[in-house]
């Protein structure tokens, strides 16, 4: 897409929606950080599993995906991860920090979109999170992203091969 139809697109959306695809559009195609989406639910350790339920209800409608919750720390740092179904059956009292999975994968925002479908294929995985040099959160790549991608890929080649 040349610069002037993005221009011209940033400036029919919303202004928060804007700033979100500006944001995506600063890294490269082919980057874990290209791919990833920034609506994503992103939970304080600090908060009891009821306070997390209450917030999930506030965050979910605007979330690309809630089958996994992420874990940060004030300062957004990716503490772990935690499943629906983790906090669902949790103890209302329960620190997030407490009951997370503290062995998460990630991978940073300039990593190659061939590492992030490896990943997510070997693992079996629903969503990646992507974090930058600093393990700060920055965004998740979803199965379904990959199975774009992996589809578009398959098209173009069978368009050079016929």
């Amino acid at each position: 897409m040349t610069k002037e139809k993005q221009a011209e697109i940033l400036e029919a959306m919303d202004p928060d929606e804007a700033d979100d695809v500006r944001e995506l559009l600063a890294y490269p195609e082919d980057c874990a950080g290209g791919l990833m989406t920034t609506e994503y639910v992103a939970l304080l350790e600090t908060l009891t599993a009821e306070e997390a339920i209450e917030e999930l209800r506030y965050k979910a409608p605007e979330a690309e995906t809630i089958y996994y919750l992420y874990v940060t720390d004030t300062e957004e740092h990716l503490k772990g991860v935690l499943s629906l179904r983790q906090l669902i059956i949790s103890p209302k009292d329960a620190r997030i920090g407490d009951i997370l999975n503290k062995n998460v994968m990630a991978v940073t925002v300039f990593e190659k979109q061939d590492r992030v479908t490896e990943l997510i294929d070997k693992y079996g995985l629903l969503a990646l999170p992507v974090v930058d040099q600093e393990n700060r959160l920055q965004g998740i790549v979803t199965v379904d992203d990959v199975m774009d991608l992996l589809m578009d890929d398959r098209a173009r080649k069978r368009r050079m091969v016929g």
